[in-house]
């Protein structure tokens, strides 16, 4: 069974997945949902982080006890996921407030995921909600352009691919902005490049700043899709992306932004 297997090999030493797929020989995607089950189980655990030289990307690598976690863990939000998901959650838990300290984070857009319970059982001292046009799956049904909280009611507010599909985009981000309490920040994730969909945006740099106004911008960062896999790359890089990718990604390019206010 490919789960004892895994078990077994991390009794001799912590492993990340692509060490784990050399060892056993199966496929990727069963290794990447054999991981998912035994961290859902709580056999394993990540006892740190790998930067990839290749992609940039933050890689977990596994053991069979439990450290301190200073960082939240989604992989296991992730199992057999290719999409912009799989940069935008690293992205986001490099960049989520300190659990160390009392906060209010709101997800906008938080139907259909587990991402605001995951948030919720890492961060202890945090208060969470989520909110979504969808009848469930979130702790409020709500318009992200007009929110029924009060001014700066927030510490940090995340909208993961989510403005892009807003029949008014600068209205919510306005609605963001007057969330976010002074020095609080907020973790949006769009896609970004040349092309139209006619189901949601495609930002480029001018519409991107313009999304951004009235805060300022901390950090940004830009994945490109290359091959099947999403690697790190400049602005400049972003800008001249211009390829065919499968039809379930937003585009070919995902930009992920920190804006302080």
């Amino acid at each position: 069974m490919l789960q004892k297997r895994i078990v077994s090999i991390l009794k001799k030493s912590p492993a990340d997945q692509y060490s784990l797929y050399r060892q056993v020989g199966t496929s990727m995607a069963e290794i990447t949902k054999a991981i998912a089950e035994l961290q859902q189980q709580k056999i394993i655990h990540v006892a740190r982080y790998r930067k990839s030289e290749r992609t940039g990307l933050d890689i977990p690598v596994y053991s069979l006890s439990a450290g301190k976690q200073d960082k939240l863990d989604l992989h296991n939000l992730l199992a057999g996921v290719t999409s912009e998901r799989l940069v935008e959650y690293g992205f986001l838990a490099r960049n989520l407030i300190s659990p160390d300290r009392d906060a209010t984070i709101l997800d906008v857009g938080s139907a259909g995921s587990g991402l605001v319970q995951a948030i919720r059982d890492f961060g202890k001292r945090w208060q969470v909600f989520g909110i979504d046009l969808a009848k469930s799956g979130c702790d409020a049904r709500m318009d992200a352009r007009s929110m029924g909280f009060a001014d700066a009611a927030f510490d940090q507010v995340i909208s993961i691919s989510t403005i892009e599909h807003i029949d008014g985009d600068m209205k919510a981000m306005r609605e963001i902005s007057r969330l976010l309490k002074k020095g609080g920040s907020a973790i949006i994730t769009v896609p970004y490049g040349k092309g139209k969909k006619p189901e949601h945006r495609i930002y480029d740099r001018d519409t991107l700043f313009k999304l951004a106004a009235g805060l300022s911008i901390e950090k940004k960062e830009f994945y490109r899709y290359d091959s099947g896999k999403w690697k790190k790359c400049s602005q400049a890089v972003a800008d001249s992306v211009d390829v065919e990718v499968p039809a379930y990604l937003h585009s070919a390019v995902c930009a992920c932004l920190v804006l302080k206010h």
